[in-house]
């Protein structure tokens, strides 16, 4: 769309010239002033002064030039954004012009996957309200099909740079709801402020880095993490860091620490309980799993009441970089297994099952999981108290976890992982059968106690029944009901 002043002017705000390079483009950050400029039909608005970039690593730098298959692209803007009220890592939206076709995208990274979306229609029979959708819920938007819902929350602009097709102003809170479509679909609802910011849809799909190549020859997708370091406010120690784009809290292995990462710097929290055990795979350890490069960079101790008696299982977080993403590893009574993050549009739970890739699983068990203890690096503000309601389904090939927090779902396919495997991938001494300590509640433990203690029952009645001399011997088999629950690990 053109305007009167064939889209160049002086900023309203400091009177710098301004140029608008693309069509498209509704909004401009000024070089000089750091307002964002909205072009309307008949002039240049200032709507709000953006704070300084958050260094966020990413190869799509603005003004970096390339093409997304056959059609030549531009990198000309992007937006950083926190969530309202809980203000943590910021992330970063990337705007994609296309100059030949005049069309545009934006794109986002998070946790090893790449997302493109466009604005979409809003759907024929409106939006449903923001407060009535819960994550883990569905939601139909005419015209485009079911999706579940992952997240809902509020979310600012608090930094921009280049050209965008529109932006809301640095500051101004709104609503947003992340869905997910069952074949790798993706898409927020903007639910704008209620006042002067409308509404708006953005749909699209899940990408593969490796369909955009860069005029400079540089890769897309980084292949691996490249570990910095900060030191602990508190005791100096030195903290690897392996995600400094996504990390958000740290706990220290030396003193604990715990400590949110602002601007590349830790600001310390305080201090939170030790683990009682070392973990097998040391913070820092560097492996080839499966075919990927990963790095062990926390470890988590959780647990659950059952019926009185306490359970606890230990769970390590690995980063394999951009390409890899967050994996987690869980260990329960010397079992281990591999827990893959899922897309939770393509899991559908329905009543007693939950169906993934054409595959039926068959529900478990549901407790609420706790975390108990935690040392390291965390994409999350993870905390001592921490609670998910943790979902299983088993399948003949695993199990899929599915974690419900208060404006969250994850979900998780949870695979088997022999030990000696797992020594192979990290060079470690092969683990132990059963991993002690991590408190009291050991599954495995408790049903081989009373297994003996059936035993010895069974054996004291004989004993007793041969020496009575008269009548039948009567007694009570109790067979006890299972081991421990296990749990995945997703977040």
């Amino acid at each position: 769309m053109s305007t009167p002043f064939d889209r160049a002017a002086a900023c309203p705000s400091c009177g710098a010239p301004i140029t608008f390079r693309f069509a498209g483009a509704m909004a401009q950050v000024c070089k000089h002033c750091k307002f964002v400029v909205a072009r309307t039909d008949r002039d240049l608005r200032a709507v709000g002064r953006v704070a300084d970039l958050v260094e966020i690593p990413t190869p799509l730098q603005v003004g970096v030039t390339g093409r997304w298959g056959n059609e030549p692209f531009v990198v000309d803007g992007r937006v950083q954004l926190d969530r309202a009220g809980a203000p943590g890592a910021p992330w970063q939206e990337i705007f994609i012009a296309f100059p030949s076709s005049g069309r545009w995208t934006w794109v986002a990274f998070a946790q090893g996957r790449w997302y493109a979306t466009n604005e979409a229609p809003l759907p024929l029979n409106g939006l449903p309200q923001w407060a009535s959708l819960q994550p883990g819920g569905r939601v139909h938007l005419e015209g485009h099909g079911m999706f579940t819902v992952v997240e809902v929350g509020r979310r600012r602009v608090i930094s921009a740079e280049g050209e965008m097709p529109y932006v809301a102003p640095p500051g101004a809170v709104t609503g947003f709801v992340d869905i997910a479509g069952p074949r790798g679909e993706f898409g927020t609802i903007d639910y704008g402020d209620g006042r002067g910011i409308p509404p708006k849809l953005y749909l699209g799909r899940q990408i593969d880095p490796a369909e955009l190549r860069l005029d400079s020859g540089a890769p897309v997708d980084q292949p691996a993490a490249q570990v910095t370091a900060v030191a602990c406010p508190n005791c100096g120690g030195n903290l690897p860091l392996a995600a400094p784009g996504t990390t958000e809290r740290i706990v220290c292995r030396y003193c604990g620490t715990a400590s949110d990462l602002t601007k590349g710097a830790l600001v310390a929290l305080g201090q939170v309980p030790r683990p009682p055990v070392e973990p097998y795979v040391p913070l820092g350890a560097e492996g080839q799993l499966r075919g990927m490069r990963v790095l062990c960079i926390g470890f988590v101790i959780r647990g659950c009441t059952v019926e009185g008696e306490r359970y606890r299982w230990r769970e390590y977080l690995l980063y394999g970089g951009p390409s890899v993403g967050y994996l987690w590893l869980m260990e329960e009574d010397g079992a281990w297994q591999l827990v893959t993050p899922l897309s939770p549009g393509e899991v559908q739970p329905m009543g007693g099952t939950a169906s993934y890739k054409g595959q039926t699983y068959s529900f478990k068990q549901r407790v609420n999981a706790e975390v108990e203890y935690v040392v390291g690096e965390f994409y999350w503000k993870v905390e001592i108290g921490e609670a998910v309601q943790a979902t299983e389904y088993q399948g003949s090939d695993g199990k899929i976890s599915v974690e419900q927090a208060p404006t969250e779902v994850s979900v998780s396919f949870c695979s088997p992982l022999r030990g000696k495997e797992l020594a192979a991938a990290f060079s470690l001494s092969p683990p132990p059968r059963a991993a002690p300590g991590g408190g009291g509640g050991s599954g495995g433990g408790s049903f081989l106690l009373l297994i003996v203690i059936v035993i010895v029952v069974l054996i004291l009645l004989v004993a007793f029944s041969d020496c009575g001399g008269g009548g039948g011997s009567g007694g009570i088999l109790f067979v006890p009901s299972g081991g421990s629950p296990s749990f995945g690990g997703g977040k």
